[in-house]
């Protein structure tokens, strides 16, 4: 596997080159939580703390005498081993039962100019070994390139503050089931445009974007599409409900101009328009997750009307051995009735982390769909030498075709397998076994096992082999 990676590795060898002088200090708060977008943890706590982890020293380099002038450095670098058999259904020209291997180095440089403006570069080289040329294009490989770069833009408004963003950005909200940048992918995704963050009070914030999908392209220059991606999210802590609870409520308004499209009903320019709302609530020891959205606008002529509704609530036994928290998920979109009367009732997922809800195989999309799915967390040790937490889940799906007219429709949107060759509802089932070792701070490893059976639909349509899914993967932070 072959990336260039020089400009990480100096950021690797960073701590080495850095020497920053602090007076003596208190002994620092904990340190933010490492988060997929990056730009949203906030080290400037460390001009006033002493340095308490070995990556201190770069993540806050002071830039003259002015304290709020600093840079941040970081990057993290991942390892994943993958090995299918059967990858789609038995379908030929798959490569199947032979392992291939995936790296993914991403380095940033966060510099602050004052409390107002700031300017947030992130690099990322992605590349696979061992895969047929031209499988899971512009999902494994980018050999080097600009994943994020731009400037912020700070206003304040009496007791409110405005930031205005403009540049190449991840966009993530809510529970990531329709805007995420897909962190599974050794790619991730990513776009271009401007977005304005108004910070209402501390629990509410106001966002309003309008951005275009980037485009991998392994050989040159990432560059966005002439797609139009366009929201409003307004994110709304409520302390008041269900005290201690964390419970919060997320509205939102979408906007999606495709160029091309394509569905069970044909091909054709869409044009869509979401709303809809998240409730998220933790009342030791319930958790409740429940999302709803519609959609309406035009597809090649015809109106669209669809819909998509997810829940999970789970229970934690926090007193017992292993303390497993039991839970059970119910997801819903829906699809079309009729292909050919002109008119749309498919859902479209946008840009999701699907993976996180519909099986680690990533067969499945949140489109046509019905998933019910109950699950188990175990955690299996904690707080221990070399170990902060090692954890066991187990994941069960039952999948229906939500219309019979409707095709099938994968992890990215397209057609996985068209409905013409079956009147069959019942998709199949997947189960997903997944250990999670969180060794220290920086370096976790997970390991997985997944099966998928096919059901009546897929053995009825085309290929109709069970899919066996095998991967692990280890990444180090800083």
């Amino acid at each position: 596997m072959k990336i260039r990676l020089g400009v990480i590795i100096v950021l690797s060898t960073a701590p080495a080159l850095v020497a920053q002088t602090k007076p003596a200090a208190a002994p620092p708060p904990p340190p933010p939580a490492y988060t997929p977008v990056r730009w949203n943890e906030d080290y400037s706590y460390l001009r006033n703390a002493a340095d308490a982890d070995g990556w201190d020293p770069v993540k806050y380099i002071a830039m003259g005498d002015e304290k709020d002038w600093y840079l941040s450095l970081g990057g993290q670098a991942r390892y994943r081993y993958e090995l299918f058999d059967n990858f789609n259904f038995g379908a030929p020209g798959q490569q199947d039962g032979n392992g291939f291997h995936l790296g993914r180095i991403m380095g940033h440089a966060d510099a602050h100019f004052g409390p107002n403006f700031r300017g947030f570069l992130q690099l990322i080289a992605a590349g696979a070994d061992g895969r047929h040329p031209g499988e899971r294009p512009g999902i494994d490989e980018n050999n080097f390139d600009v994943h994020q770069a731009f400037v912020d833009v700070k206003l304040p408004l009496d007791d409110k503050l405005l930031t205005l963003r403009g540049g190449r950005q991840n966009l993530l909200y809510g529970a990531q089931r329709l805007i995420s940048p897909l962190d599974w992918t050794n790619t991730r995704r990513t776009f271009d445009g401007g977005k304005a963050s108004l910070a209402l009070s501390k629990t509410h914030t106001l966002d309003a974007f309008w951005v275009n999908p980037v485009v991998v392209d392994e050989g040159n220059f990432d560059k966005s599409n002439d797609d139009d991606f366009a929201g409003i999210y307004d994110t709304i802590g409520l302390p008041g409900v269900l005290e201690g609870a964390g419970s919060k409520l997320e509205l939102y308004a979408l906007y999606l101009d495709k160029q091309s499209a394509t569905f069970a009903a044909g091909s054709g320019g869409e044009e869509r328009y979401t709303v809809g709302s998240r409730f998220f609530t933790n009342p030791k020891p319930w958790d409740f997750d429940v999302e709803a959205a519609y959609q309406f606008g035009d597809f090649d002529g015809g109106d669209i009307s669809a819909w998509m509704a997810a829940t999970e609530v789970g229970y934690t036994f926090a007193g017992a051995a292993l303390a497993p928290r039991l839970y059970c998920g119910l997801d819903v979109a829906s699809g079309d009735d009729d292909p050919a009367d002109g008119d749309l009732q498919t859902f479209n997922q946008l840009f999701p982390l699907g993976h996180a809800y519909f099986g680690y195989i990533d067969v499945i999309g949140r489109q046509n769909v019905i998933d019910a799915h109950p699950g188990v967390e175990l955690t299996l040790a904690k707080e221990k030498r070399h170990l902060k937490r090692l954890a066991l889940r187990g994941d069960y799906h039952l999948f229906w075709r939500y219309s019979d007219a409707d095709a099938l429709y994968g992890v990215g949107g397209g057609i996985q397998r068209a409905g013409a060759g079956s009147d069959a509802a019942f998709i199949g089932s997947e189960l997903d076994v997944l250990i999670n070792w969180q060794i220290d701070r920086h370096t976790s490893v997970y390991v997985g096992y997944s099966h998928f059976f096919a059901g009546d639909f897929i053995e009825e349509s085309g290929p109709g082999e069970d899919i066996d899914f095998v991967y692990a993967a280890v990444t180090y932070t800083f």
